[in-house]
């Protein structure tokens, strides 16, 4: 793939930015471009390092002069969200724009496009003030929040993307433009579901929330106890107050050497949530599990709010892993049956299904207020295998084909956008909205990407080949 005349426009996007332009032939390409998920190998055309909004207009006008040369445009910051190969692409990278601004008065962070969770969490906290992040503080607070973002606050407070107050962003046409629920507001709707497939965001404004402190850890209890645990888990969140986010994970632990020996290979099931409120309420809820059997292990505690990361543990160096995910409206004994057995078959490549509590804020928030669809989603579960190599990735997508054969009887038909990965986000992706709010989409692809240059964020399907 070559550019008309590839030295000179290489040189001359290099003169108007700040940033840093890099070629496959130049040190630090093959690092700049490696996203989280070491399953997605994608090699760009050219990486653009931005280093601001001006850097993103002049990096999307020198995509679409070059048009047949480059294969569109693909956003980067973390590389968590990296969920389709970006080959022959121009990858613009934000992960350098990372100033964050607290206004504790109002209760609103001011983000740049490369921030980490990590970063707002810690500006926060003195002011007794926390955001709506995930499991993992690591993630990238834009590219999480505008595909939803169920996080440990979520059924207190809602989804991440409900907490945006506005977003700038660079657009296709080269401009840079305000939105929020005043000003261009249907692009403001759209992109809070929508993610990247309207523009380049540049900065974020979100609300933050009075938690100093909560109540969370997590539990243990051997594999054997799985489908006791589901059922137990099921009665216990229909009785839960808003300010109990949950979830409940049944983990095969792989034969590796960083797994502890009496553990490796063994079948465990993990209780993981957090209580906003009062640490004797918290503790009155797990108590209600220590009484139903002792478990191997428990770490609840009331913790500062900046140790949130502790409840999941997430993995802070790139994995290759593959993953999926269904919506369930119940967690059924049937359904129960089928992720006990696919969970302790040995033969299977698939290594944790893990169900999250949603309901409670998410579900209230009016289902027009932004694209984000399936509110009403009582479970959200999540699959995933290890996948280091090509062959091992095709055994995990044939169990998860398997496995979700299994369950369709039981499941919604609905996915979460930010679970998504592969082949999957672009044949999947209407399931995570609304008819209506699908058609929308549609038409705001049409308006701000005719062209769809933003071909690699969640599949919109539009007229262009």
């Amino acid at each position: 793939m070559t550019f008309a005349d590839t030295t000179t426009s290489i040189r001359q996007l290099q003169e108007q930015v700040t940033g840093r332009v890099i070629t496959p032939e130049d040190d630090g390409y093959d690092k700049t471009r490696r996203g989280f998920n070491l399953t997605i190998d994608h090699h760009p055309a050219l990486i653009l390092v931005a280093e601001n909004a001006q850097d993103i207009a002049a990096g999307i006008r020198f995509a679409a002069d070059n048009a047949s040369a480059i294969a569109g445009i693909a956003i980067q910051s973390t590389g968590h969200g990296q969920h389709i190969a970006a080959d022959g692409a121009l990858l613009i990278v934000t992960s350098r724009m990372k100033d964050v601004h607290i206004n504790a008065d109002t209760r609103i962070a001011r983000i740049e496009a490369g921030v980490i969770w990590e970063q707002v969490v810690n500006a926060a906290a003195p002011h007794g003030l926390a955001p709506l992040l995930g499991s993992s503080p690591h993630v990238g607070v834009v590219g999480y929040s505008l595909g939803g973002g169920i996080g440990w606050l979520a059924r207190k407070y809602g989804l991440a993307a409900d907490s945006i107050r506005s977003i700038d962003l660079v657009t296709l046409d080269g401009e840079l433009r305000h939105t929020s629920a005043t000003e261009n507001s249907d692009l403001f709707w759209g992109l809070r579901g929508g993610k990247g497939n309207f523009g380049v965001v540049t900065d974020m404004e979100i609300e933050l929330f009075p938690v100093a402190k909560l109540y969370g850890g997590d539990i243990a209890y051997p594999g054997e106890a799985a489908a006791d645990a589901l059922r137990f888990f099921r009665s216990w969140t229909s009785e839960a107050p808003d300010e109990l986010t949950s979830s409940i994970a049944v983990m095969k632990l792989p034969n590796l050497p960083e797994v502890p020996e009496p553990m490796r290979g063994k079948n465990l099931v993990i209780v993981r949530a957090a209580y906003v409120g009062a640490a004797e309420n918290g503790a009155a809820l797990i108590q209600k599990w220590l009484d139903w059997r002792a478990p191997m292990s428990n770490s609840f505690h009331e913790m500062p709010f900046s140790e949130i990361a502790t409840i999941s543990n997430d993995p802070t160096e790139p994995v290759s892993t593959h993953y999926s995910n269904e919506l369930l409206n119940e967690l059924s004994d049937d359904a129960i049956d089928v992720i006990v057995r696919t969970m302790t078959n040995s033969a299977s490549p698939l290594l944790i299904t893990e169900l999250r509590h949603a309901g409670g804020a998410i579900a209230r928030v009016d289902k027009n207020a932004s694209a984000i669809g399936n509110r009403d989603a009582q479970v959200y579960m999540q699959l995933a295998g290890f996948a280091p190599t090509p062959e091992a990735k095709d055994n995990v997508m044939a169990a998860i084909r398997h496995y979700k054969a299994e369950l369709h009887p039981f499941l919604g038909g609905g996915v979460y956008l930010n679970f998504l990965l592969g082949e999957e986000a672009e044949r999947r992706a209407k399931d995570a909205y609304s008819p209506e709010s699908y058609a929308r989409l549609l038409a705001l692809k049409a308006k701000y990407d005719p062209e769809n240059l933003l071909r690699y964020s969640y599949h919109l399907v539009t007229s262009v080949a």
